[in-house]
């Protein structure tokens, strides 16, 4: 496994060393407006049956006019260095995003589609490569929808504000393994950016699939200069049933230790009403970036509950 897992790397290493002097992350189709891409993701987790998978393999495409523009973002998931799917007996294939973005003028637009939702500053990196751990903090899965399926309409203030408002009533367009499974989405958000610090408040609610309903509200907070960045959430969540999150945070500092490298601390606690469970969890991880569109990202996570301490290591690639 090792020697295979090795031979990839070499591959897709020498693969973007490829592409790096000449600036490509995605083919143009000639005489269009239509860009084709995509990204690996390669993780190993040491609680799983020391296997490398292939976490994510998705093609990105997209295209833009003067008031429209397209993005789709198609995966596939949990794939082993064998070719199979590590929980399918098939290959799962996904829509991940398909969104298409009407901008009215410079400061309104319209999204509708399936589209990361516009909670938080995590969420607005919705692939590995653009993270920096390979694992999620907790609130960004079981707090609030990762993604939603409907439409959204985005404002821009002034140059230092933003706001959007997103709407859903209508079943997920994708499988929803991961996340949480909803057919009702409403959320509002704000943001306020300068150069090194920026700030913003979200506000929502959602039905699973359950027909549940749940109200979320939540702070995001980010500092990043040259030779630190530190972002924090804190969010708390209530449901119809009383086993809601009454918290669940975190806060990570990103250390530029040396060029393209970085030390990343982060420590995280929540609430979980259903499971009875007060937990915090700390993580200590390492990223190197030789290339800007590749990423090689270790990591240790200690559960102060749970029994889910591991290292996790991964290798993302964007082409």
């Amino acid at each position: 496994m090792l020697i295979k897992f090795l031979f990839y790397l070499f591959f897709l290493t020498g693969f973007v060393f490829a592409n790096e002097g000449k600036n490509l992350y995605g083919l143009n189709i000639p005489n269009s407006s239509l860009n084709i891409g995509g990204y690996l993701d390669m993780t190993y987790d040491d609680m799983r049956r020391d296997d490398f998978l292939f976490e994510d393999i998705a093609m990105l495409f997209s295209s833009n006019s003067d008031h429209f523009d397209l993005l789709g973002e198609i995966e596939l998931s949990h794939i082993s260095l064998e070719g199979k799917s590590s929980i399918h007996s098939d290959v799962d294939v996904n829509v991940e995003r398909l969104q298409v973005s009407y901008n009215i003028n410079d400061n309104d637009s319209l999204v509708f589609g399936r589209f990361n939702s516009d909670v938080g500053f995590w969420n607005q990196a919705p692939i590995t490569i653009l993270q920096d751990t390979t694992t999620t903090p907790h609130v960004e899965q079981y707090v609030f929808p990762q993604a939603t399926t409907g439409m959204m309409y985005k404002k821009r203030i002034n140059s230092e504000e933003r706001l959007s408002f997103t709407l859903q009533y209508n079943k997920d367009l994708a499988h929803q393994e991961e996340t949480l499974k909803i057919d009702k989405h409403i959320a509002l958000a704000y943001v306020f950016e300068s150069d090194e610090f920026s700030w913003g408040i979200s506000l929502g609610t959602y039905r699973d699939n359950n027909h549940i309903n749940s109200h979320y509200a939540g702070l995001s907070v980010e500092y990043d200069n040259d030779l630190i960045s530190i972002q924090s959430e804190l969010f708390t969540e209530e449901d119809t049933v009383h086993q809601g999150k009454p918290y669940s945070g975190y806060v990570q500092s990103v250390w530029h230790l040396f060029d393209k490298q970085d030390m990343v601390m982060r420590l995280e606690a929540y609430y979980d009403k259903k499971n009875d469970l007060k937990e915090e969890i700390y993580l200590l991880g390492y990223v190197y970036r030789p290339f800007s569109n590749l990423s090689l990202k270790g990591e240790y996570v200690y559960h102060s509950k749970l029994p889910l301490n591991r290292f996790v290591y991964s290798l993302s690639v964007l082409f």
